[in-house]
């Protein structure tokens, strides 16, 4: 069996098309600034005033200014500042230019990044935060869930009895105890995030774990507010059919699986989780009511037995899925729910076929004209924002990292990833799905 070290090492290029604002170093010296004026000194000086111009700047721009004076880093480092910034500047999913990738193989983790801006500034930036998140996986690989900003952090590792939240942009985090139950650790199968930009000073966890030997999931509830776990009353029975070639252990194993497939990878919006779920029905927990709310779920074509989710993700106040299938896996649905909850709708029809002529790599003739694995790309990201007529899909072909704009059918080339063929296990390492990829957003809201 290959280890770590027979994976091949990937080199990741960032296009950047903007230059740093930074003085060259050989550039001639300038002079020194004037002093302040009385008027720079009485707002320097005066806290109050201070505070309410800070409150306007953006995150990055605070903590830049924390180094400026004592007065200044102990304004900014205010939990109550920091809960007053987050109210009056809430992140909006609409305004996503940041992702980072997180994928395991080999029990190694590996963090990547993407810069929908192509400014070297956020480069620089994600080069940071995935480098302090690389840092602080204390030995064992997470399984992460992000929201608006924050982001969870569960260890792999069976003995841990706690996960913890953090905030790349501040770099802040804090230790939280996994809730008790009856059964040892093995029994929690997933910690989903929900965080509400528009009401940052509270968060709140999911936790979905099994009590066995019955298959039904429980769901324990976390507010930041009270700093308790609370065990709901909902519960949800996992149709599951035991395999009667398989021993105890190896059935046990294949429903663990099904479930994390299931319940891994929620969407957070209006106070409520979403999962996505290829081969059946689609669930939604209202966090308010600790109970599942009705969801419609889209219909399976008649000649396919389940669903080939490319993408499943909130994104400008909307839920969104996009799916494909075969024999035209280059024609994707990008499809959006209703506000009401009374149905999926087809909001665009993109057909990527044009790519192929620039990125021949993406067909792949080993697989069948019928098969879908026979166009290689992946959707990690959606962003899309009504307001401002925007949708953009980022795609992920083998060697490239790519955002196509839906509305002006504008091409941006972002990251180039060689080799390009990179193949382990006969899989392209350099394809990244929506599941490896989180959404950076800058918040002040603490952890």
């Amino acid at each position: 069996m290959a280890d770590e070290e027979d994976k091949p090492q990937l080199r990741l290029t960032h296009y950047t098309s903007k230059i740093s604002g930074t003085t060259p170093l050989h550039s001639a010296v300038s002079p020194l600034p004037p002093p302040p004026s009385p008027s720079t000194l009485f707002i320097i000086n005066n806290e109050d005033l201070l505070t309410e111009i800070l409150l306007c700047l953006p995150p990055k721009s605070l903590l830049r200014l924390q180094c400026v004076s004592k007065l200044w880093l102990s304004i900014i480092s205010r939990p109550n500042f920091r809960r007053l910034h987050a109210r009056r500047n809430p992140t909006s999913s609409a305004a996503v230019t940041n992702l980072f990738f997180y994928r395991v193989f080999c029990w190694v983790p590996e963090f990547n990044f993407l810069c929908l801006s192509n400014s070297l500034e956020d480069v620089n930036s994600m080069r940071i935060i995935t480098s302090n998140l690389s840092n602080r996986r204390e030995g064992f690989p997470w399984r992460i869930h992000s929201c608006n900003g924050l982001i969870c952090l569960d260890p792999y590792d069976d003995e841990s009895t706690k996960f913890f939240m953090y905030n790349p942009s501040t770099n802040q985090s804090r230790f939280i105890q996994l809730p008790d139950s009856p059964e040892n650790r093995h029994s929690i199968r997933d910690l989903s995030l929900a965080f509400d930009p528009l009401k940052p000073d509270h968060y709140k966890i999911l936790c979905v774990w099994m009590r066995l030997p019955e298959i039904v999931l429980r769901f324990s509830l976390y507010s930041s507010e009270t700093g308790v776990w609370k065990e709901t009353d909902e519960s949800y029975e996992f149709d599951f059919e035991w395999d009667e070639e398989l021993d105890e252990d190896d059935n046990l194993s294949s429903m663990f699986n099904s479930i994390k497939v299931l319940f891994k990878y929620g969407a957070y919006l209006d106070d409520a989780m979403h999962w996505a779920n290829a081969d059946g029905d689609f669930l939604c927990f209202d966090l308010w009511s600790e109970r599942f709310k009705p969801m419609p779920s889209p219909l399976i074509p008649h000649d396919q037995w389940r669903r080939n989710i490319l993408y499943f993700g909130e994104s400008g106040g909307h839920l969104h899925l996009i799916e494909t299938y075969s024999p035209r896996a280059t024609l994707v649905d990008v499809l959006e729910m209703e506000s009401d909850y009374s149905k999926w709708y087809v909001k665009h029809r993109v057909d990527l076929d044009f790519l192929i002529a620039e990125y021949p790599l993406i067909f792949n003739e080993a697989f069948d004209p019928d098969e879908v694995e026979r166009y290689q790309f992946r959707v990690p990201s959606f962003v899309a924002d009504e307001k401002d007529n925007k949708a953009k899909l980022v795609l992920s072909l083998p060697g490239k990292l790519i955002s196509y704009d839906i509305i002006t059918k504008k091409v941006v080339e972002h990251v180039e990833i060689n080799p390009p063929g990179a193949l382990y296990f006969g899989e392209n390492l350099t394809l990244y799905d929506w599941i490896d990829a989180h959404q950076h957003l800058e918040t002040l809201a603490c952890v």
